[in-house]
């Protein structure tokens, strides 16, 4: 009867605290909880988010993840320094893991079934892009392990196709870019590659992934000027980057802009250096 009696004050006790907290949640001022839940590590940040609904919309919604991600940047540097592509488990396997470490020395291990060779130059807002020319690519928040994986593009079945018909490759393996459109918040995954490798028309072929219908597209006109596939394109504040190709070896070495708003390309001319050899 007394254990009886004493498990009923329990839960009674137990219901009292949580609706003291409740109404103490609900009596702080909104800029207030932003506050406090900017300066939350990831991990407490997440399991916030069941405190309330409020909580919840609070934390998914975009303008609270840009300044948790501008405070973040301030307090620990680099989002992430690098990238381990494979990582093995302790009989010697492959796990189907990626090890990523930030600029705190946190490290991150993260599992999805898609393989990916390479990784796009950089992170964009904490997000990596790992891409293989044979497979689909995925985008990967290491600080929260999510992940999204894409469909193959055309340029990576026509280069499976020719390594498949055992066709002497005279070209690069393409590279992929990944960056931010500023305006509208969106990320795009973007290939651009010189037409003539695979056969095609045009100087050049640009495709962009549009993560809401989950599906690639053209960009037309695509670049006046062919790229050196050599090097991976490098996004900076809203643009993704490449090296002109140079047909001959006196030829000046430009630099290619990709607007990843207006979708359009620009070529600075006066680069300070003479040739980039690949």
């Amino acid at each position: 009867m007394l254990k009886r009696r004493d498990t009923t004050m329990l839960k009674r006790r137990d219901w009292v605290l949580k609706r003291h907290r409740s109404t103490v949640v609900e009596s702080l001022p909104d800029d207030v909880v932003e506050l406090i839940l900017e300066r939350l590590p990831v991990k407490s940040l997440l399991r916030s988010k069941s405190v309330s609904k409020k909580w919840k919309s609070t934390i998914e919604s975009p303008r609270f993840k840009q300044r948790q991600l501008i405070r973040r940047r301030q307090s620990r540097g680099p989002d992430v320094l690098f990238v381990r592509l494979s990582y093995y488990g302790d009989d010697g396997q492959d796990i189907g893991a990626r090890r990523f470490v930030f600029g705190s020395s946190v490290a991150r291990t993260v599992r999805f079934s898609v393989s990916g060779s390479s990784a796009c130059h950089g992170s964009c807002d904490g997000l990596v892009c790992i891409h293989c020319v044979y497979a689909p690519s995925v985008v990967v928040n290491p600080a929260t392990r999510w992940h999204r994986t894409f469909p193959l593009s055309s340029v990576q079945q026509l280069y499976t196709d020719m390594c498949n018909r055992s066709e002497e490759l005279s070209c690069p393996s393409p590279k992929l870019g990944f960056g931010k459109d500023k305006i509208r918040g969106t990320f795009k995954p973007v290939w651009l590659y010189n037409s003539s490798d695979y056969g095609l028309d045009n100087v050049t072929t640009c495709e962009v992934f549009d993560f809401s219908t989950n599906a690639w597209r053209y960009v037309v006109p695509a670049s006046p000027c062919r790229i050196n596939g050599f090097h991976k394109p490098v996004y900076l504040d809203g643009s993704l980057y490449w090296f002109t190709g140079c047909e001959e070896e006196e030829e000046e070495t430009k630099v290619l802009s990709f607007d990843l708003h207006t979708e359009t390309f620009q070529v600075v001319s006066k680069a300070p250096f003479p040739h980039v050899p690949n």
